[in-house]
């Protein structure tokens, strides 16, 4: 387990070199770029790096279309590695979030995040 100044310093230092592709294509949108819905906007929200915790026995956790575990998985998240979004609840219990290996968006449960850091973008 990670502590988290050790995890925070780990992400800093990756965000900087441009390793972690999951919030370099949050963060590397050209200001003239228009707007979409699917992304997190730096004046709409800060941006938050979780990690995985409880991770179910099969290994991974499911990301959901919805907010609800009934709604469609589009993608899994393994515990190994960060992911990125808001860091607001999208919904009671509910983060949106983007997954290292991915473009997408989608929904984890509260229960399997843990927040490592936070950055209020300019």
């Amino acid at each position: 387990m990670i502590p988290k100044r050790i995890a925070g310093i780990i992400t800093a230092a990756a965000i900087s070199s441009g390793g972690l592709t999951a919030l370099s294509a949050v963060t590397a949108a050209p200001a003239s770029a228009a707007p979409t819905t699917a992304a997190p906007t730096a004046a709409s929200a800060p941006i938050c790096v979780y990690r995985v915790r409880n991770a179910p026995a099969t290994g991974v956790v499911t990301v959901h279309a919805k907010p609800s575990r009934f709604s469609k998985v589009i993608g899994a998240i393994n515990p190994r590695y960060p992911v990125s979004g808001k860091c607001k609840l999208a919904t009671t219990n509910w983060r949106r979030v983007q997954a290292h290996n991915s473009k997408t968006y989608g929904y984890v449960h509260k229960s399997y995040l843990k927040k490592v850091a936070r950055y209020d973008l300019p």
